[in-house]
C-alpha cells in the first residue's frame, strides 16, 4: 500500500509540476531562512555558555542613586575583590581584570629568540588578572594544563594564535616575553585555545595582576574605577542574597565612599551580559535582546508563510482531485488511507525541499557567513545533528499543516462529486483569503522594518558629528620614559608635518569614537557651594581642534603663542550648563576652576558626537596638558599608501623597538554601528526571502483562481465586457486583500519601529511615507505576479473556454 501511495504521489507531482515546484521552492527557502536565523539566535543566546557552572558566575557593576538598572558602569574598584573574598563565605572565587590600554598606551611584547631574531607583536586584547581568573573562566589548555598560573608577578598565559606568532611550533612553557613598558621579562606559564567568538570577555593574553607596581596600592585604592570584577559562588551560595551582602560588606571600610554618594553595587549573571547589559565602559558593544527576539519572530513567520502557501495551494486542488478521491472511496478506500496518500505527497515535497535547502546552504556558506558575521557550519560533527533535527521538526510542522487539506479531501461526498456538483465552499475561500492577508501583513511589516533600519543607518551616517573624521589616520603613541617623552614627540610630529601627503597632525589623550573614562570638575569658584559641572576631560594640543574642524564659537583655540598650561576650553553644552543664563562671550578670558585650580577660560567650541549618534551629546572639557596617547594625522587624497609608509618609517626612527599601531578613524568610529548594520543586513535579506516565498504562493494561488474563472471571463466578454472591466474585476479581489493587510500592518509596524528607534538618541521621524512605500511595493509585486495571468485570460478567445459547454 505504501509503495502504491508513493507511486501515485510521484505521478501527481509530475502532472502538477508548477504547483509542486512552487511548494518545494517555498519550503526550501523557508528551511534555509529558519536554519540561518536559528544559528544566529543560538549563537547570540549562547554567549559565555562554554564557562563551567556559568549560572554561578557573576559580574559586579555599579549604579548611582536615581539611575535605572540599565544605566550604571560596568567596572568597579580594585579593593572590592579582597573585601568580598574575606567577608562573604559563599564566594568561592573572585577576580579583578583590567584592560591593558587603561594602564599602558601600547601593549607589545618582544621575543628574543636564541637565533638572535626578535619578534614583536602588539596585543590589543590583553588584560591584567588575578590568578582566580583561571578558575572562573573556562579555558582549554594546549600547554600547561596543570601548571598555568598567574599567582606570581611577571607570569602570563597566552592564546594559541599568539603562541604560534611568537614561538612557531616550539613549546611556549617557560619562555620569556619582554614587555618594554616595564622593562621586564614575563614567563609564559600556559597556552590556551583561542576563545570562541561568542564570549563577551575576549582576551588573547592574561598577565598576572601582581605584576602591577606595588606602590599603586590597588588593594586600598577606591579612586580608580576601571576594574571589571567577576565572582563565582559555591554550591550553597544564593544569588538573590548576594547583592545585599556585597553592599553591606563595605559599611565601615575606610575609603569606601559609596554609601555616602548613593552608589550601590549589583550583580548580573555572566550569560546575561551580552544581550541585556548596556552600561558605560562595557568590554565591547553588546548585542540586543529585542533584536534577537525580533529575528526569532521573523523566522517563525517565514515558516508559517511557507506552511500557508502549502495549505493554500493544496486546498485549491480540492475540486480537481475530488473525483479521484471519490472513485477511490467507491473502490473501498477508507478515510485513513486517503489522508495517508496526501501526507505521503507532502512528505515527498518536504524531502525534496530539504535536499534543496541543504544544497543551497552548502554552496552559499561563505555568503551567509559574511551576512551574519558569525562562524557558520551546518555540516561539521558538532552541527550536523542539530541541523537535521531542525529540518525534521520543520517537516513535521509542514505535515501537521498538511493534515487540513488531507482531511478536506477525505470528507468529499461521493454522490455529490460524481454528479458534477462539487464547488468550493465559502469557508474554504474565507480561509484562503485570511491566509493571503496574513502573508501580506508579514511582507508589509518586514518591508517597513527594512526601510526603517536602512533609513536610520543612512541618517546616522549623514548626520553632522560636529567634526571632520574623514581621511584621519590614528597612530597610537608608545610608552616613553619621562626624560625622552617631549623630545621624541616633537621629533615625530615635525617629521610627519614635513611630509607632502600630510595636511596636519595633532596629539591628544582621546579620539572620537572612544568612550572617555576620565571625568573632571569645572566650577565657577573654589568653594564647595559654587556652581560646578562634572564632564568628560580630554587633553589636546594646539592642532587638535583645527584638525577635526571643530568650530570655535567664542574665544580662541589653544596656541603656542600663549602659555596655555592652565587654560581650558569648554564644549558648548558644558558652557551652557555651567554658565546658565549668562552671556557666554562675556566669560572668555575669565577664571574658572578646573578641579580646585584656577584656569582661564579661553574658548567655547561646538559639541561633538564623541561616541556615536546612538548616545546623547555630553559636555566636554579640553585642557592643554601633556597626556598624549594618540596622534591624529589628516592625510591628503593622493598616494595614501606611500604617505603611510613614510609615517611608519618616521615612527620607527623615533620610537625604535616599539610596535607601529594604526587605524583609520572613520572605520574605528563606525564600528559602533556594526551591530546595527548587521541587523539591517539580516533583516533586509530575510525580508527579501519572505517576500519571495509570499510571491511564489501568490503566483500559484492566482494561477489556479484565474484559470478557474476563465469561463466566467469568456461569458462576460460575449456579453460585451471590455478588457479594462475584466482586468479590474480580477484584480480588485487582490487589491482589497492588500488594503485589509495594510490596515492591520500599520499599527504593528508602528509599535515595532517605536521600540527599535528608542535605542537611538538621534533617530528618524516616523512619517506617512515610511508606511505608504511598503504598501505600494506589495501592490506592484502583486500586480506583476498576477498581471500576466490576468491579461492572458482576458485576451483568450471565448470559444476556447466555452466549446465544451
Amino acid at each position: 500500500m505504501v509503495k502504491n501511495n508513493i507511486l501515485i504521489a510521484i505521478r501527481h507531482l509530475k502532472r502538477n509540476k508548477v504547483f509542486s515546484l512552487i511548494n518545494m521552492l517555498g519550503l526550501s527557502l523557508s528551511m534555509v531562512a529558519c536554519l540561518l536565523i536559528f544559528k544566529y539566535v543560538s549563537f547570540e543566546k549562547g554567549y559565555d555558555s562554554h564557562i563551567e557552572n556559568a549560572e554561578r558566575v557573576f559580574r559586579i557593576y555599579r549604579i548611582a542613586e536615581g539611575e535605572a538598572s540599565d544605566d550604571g558602569v560596568a567596572s568597579v574598584f580594585p579593593p572590592m575583590a579582597p573585601v568580598i573574598k574575606n567577608s562573604i563565605p559563599e564566594v568561592e572565587y573572585i577576580t579583578r581584570v583590567i584592560q591593558s590600554d587603561k594602564i599602558f598606551q601600547s601593549f607589545a611584547f618582544s621575543y628574543y629568540a636564541p637565533t638572535g631574531d626578535i619578534k614583536t607583536f602588539n596585543i590589543p586584547r590583553a588584560y591584567f588578572a588575578d590568578d582566580n581568573a583561571l578558575k572562573i573562566f573556562t579555558m582549554n589548555w594546549e600547554e600547561g594544563a596543570n601548571t598555568a598560573s598567574l599567582e606570581n608577578p611577571y607570569e602570563v598565559v597566552i592564546s594559541s594564535s599568539y603562541k604560534e606568532r611568537f614561538f612557531g611550533k616550539e613549546s611556549a612553557i617557560g619562555k620569556l616575553l619582554r614587555f618594554k613598558n616595564m622593562e621586564q621579562d614575563f614567563k609564559v606559564t600556559g597556552v590556551f585555545e583561542d576563545l570562541a567568538e561568542n564570549t563577551h570577555f575576549k582576551y588573547d593574553v592574561l598577565v598576572s595582576f601582581k605584576s602591577l607596581p606595588s606602590e599603586w596600592d590597588l588593594d586600598n585604592n577606591y579612586g580608580w574605577g576601571n576594574f571589571f570584577t567577576y565572582l563565582k559562588l559555591n554550591n550553597s551560595g544564593d544569588p538573590n542574597l548576594l547583592e545585599d551582602k556585597t553592599n553591606r560588606a563595605f559599611v565601615g571600610i575606610e575609603g569606601a565612599w559609596f554609601k555616602d554618594e548613593g552608589v550601590t553595587f549589583k550583580l548580573q549573571n555572566i550569560q546575561d551580559i551580552h544581550l541585556t547589559s548596556h552600561h558605560s565602559f562595557e568590554m565591547e558593544v553588546n548585542g540586543n535582546k529585542s533584536t534577537v527576539g525580533f529575528l526569532s519572530i521573523v523566522g517563525l513567520f517565514i515558516m508559517v508563510i511557507a506552511w500557508v502557501n502549502y495549505v493554500n495551494l493544496s486546498t485549491t486542488k480540492l475540486i480537481d482531485r475530488s473525483k479521484e478521491v471519490c472513485i477511490r472511496k467507491v473502490l473501498g478506500g477508507v478515510k485513513s488511507q486517503l489522508i495517508g496518500q496526501f501526507l505521503i505527497e507532502g512528505l515527498i515535497i518536504n524531502f525534496l525541499a530539504m535536499l534543496l535547502a541543504l544544497t543551497l546552504l552548502q554552496f552559499s556558506s561563505v555568503f551567509f557567513r559574511n551576512l551574519l558575521g558569525i562562524p557558520l557550519d551546518f555540516f561539521d560533527s558538532d552541527s550536523l545533528n542539530q541541523t537535521l533535527v531542525l529540518l525534521v521538526l520543520f517537516t513535521l510542522g509542514s505535515l501537521f499543516f498538511a493534515l487540513y487539506p488531507a482531511w478536506l479531501f477525505s470528507i468529499q461526498k461521493v454522490t455529490v462529486v460524481l454528479k458534477g456538483k462539487t464547488k468550493t465552499s465559502s469557508s474554504g475561500l474565507a480561509l484562503r483569503k485570511s491566509l493571503t492577508v496574513f502573508q501580506n501583513v508579514v511582507a508589509l511589516v518586514l518591508i517597513l522594518g527594512t526601510m526603517a533600519v536602512q533609513s536610520q543607518l543612512n541618517f546616522m551616517q549623514n548626520q553632522s558629528l560636529g567634526m571632520d573624521i574623514d581621511q584621519t589616520l590614528i597612530v597610537k603613541k608608545p610608552f616613553m620614559d619621562e626624560a625622552n617623552r617631549e623630545f621624541t614627540k616633537s621629533a615625530f610630529v615635525n617629521d610627519v608635518k614635513s611630509m607632502s601627503g600630510v595636511q596636519s597632525i595633532a596629539a591628544s589623550s582621546e579620539i572620537p569614537g572612544y568612550e572617555i573614562s576620565r571625568m573632571r570638575f569645572v566650577a565657577l569658584g573654589p568653594a564647595e557651594d559654587d556652581k560646578a559641572l562634572y564632564a568628560k576631560d580630554i587633553s589636546v594640543d594646539e592642532s587638535f581642534i583645527s584638525l577635526y574642524d571643530i568650530q570655535v564659537q567664542y574665544g580662541r583655540n589653544f596656541s603656542n603663542d600663549f602659555n596655555d598650561d592652565q587654560s581650558v576650553i569648554l564644549s558648548l553644552s558644558a558652557a551652557k550648563d555651567l554658565l546658565q543664563g549668562e552671556e557666554l562671550a562675556d566669560w572668555i578670558g575669565k577664571t574658572i576652576y578646573y578641579e580646585t585650580e584656577p584656569y582661564t577660560l579661553v574658548g567655547i567650541v561646538d559639541d561633538i558626537s564623541q561616541e556615536s549618534l546612538k548616545s546623547n551629546i555630553e559636555p566636554h572639557i579640553y585642557t592643554h596638558h601633556d597626556r598624549v596617547i594618540y596622534y591624529s594625522i589628516k592625510l591628503g587624497s593622493e598616494d595614501i599608501q606611500n604617505t603611510m609608509g613614510q609615517i611608519e618609517q618616521a615612527f620607527d626612527r623615533n620610537y625604535s623597538n616599539s610596535y607601529f599601531e594604526y587605524f583609520f578613524l572613520d572605520d574605528y568610529f563606525n564600528r559602533q554601528y556594526k551591530s546595527d548594520r548587521l541587523f539591517g543586513s539580516i533583516v533586509s535579506f530575510f525580508s527579501i526571502l519572505a517576500i519571495v516565498i509570499t510571491v511564489l504562493g501568490l503566483f500559484g494561488l492566482s494561477l489556479y483562481n484565474i484559470n478557474r474563472r476563465s469561463k466566467e471571463v469568456s461569458v462576460r466578454k460575449v456579453l460585451g465586457a471590455s478588457v479594462r472591466q475584466l482586468v479590474i474585476l480580477l484584480i480588485k479581489e487582490y487589491a482589497w486583500l492588500i488594503l485589509l493587510a495594510s490596515f492591520i500592518s500599520i499599527p504593528i509596524g508602528y509599535i515595532f519601529l517605536n521600540k527599535w528607534l528608542a535605542n537611538f538618541a538621534n533617530h528618524i521621524n516616523i512619517g506617512a511615507t515610511l508606511f505608504l512605500v511598503p504598501i505600494l511595493i506589495v501592490f506592484v509585486l502583486t500586480l506583476v505576479t498576477v498581471g500576466y495571468q490576468i491579461l492572458k485570460t482576458v485576451n483568450t478567445n471565448p470559444s476556447d473556454s466555452l466549446r465544451y459547454e
